[in-house]
């Protein structure tokens, strides 16, 4: 098991947060700015909103990876990721 953290700096283009990989992701995401989530090519129409300081758990599955998008300017995305082996 690896744990990772990270701060992505979202924008309007579409960031990876979670990789592709072949193994089940856990992944803890603190938002600090109105961010949109989902799979690539994600939008600010498409996406799950998290607003500004809204926690959320995830699980990204094997095989999956996940982008994240602002609708204007710039906010930071604070990620914690536990990969299971």
């Amino acid at each position: 098991m690896a744990i990772t953290s990270n701060i992505i700096s979202c924008s309007t283009t579409a960031q990876v947060v979670v990789n592709l990989d072949d193994v089940t992701q856990y992944v803890s995401l603190h938002s600090k700015g109105a961010i949109y989530i989902g799979s690539v090519g994600v939008t600010s129409s498409t996406g799950f909103l998290i607003d500004n300081g809204d926690k959320l758990s995830i699980t990204v599955p094997a095989a999956c990876s996940l982008y994240a998008i602002t609708a204007t300017g710039n906010a930071d995305l604070y990620v914690l990721t536990t990969r299971v082996d």
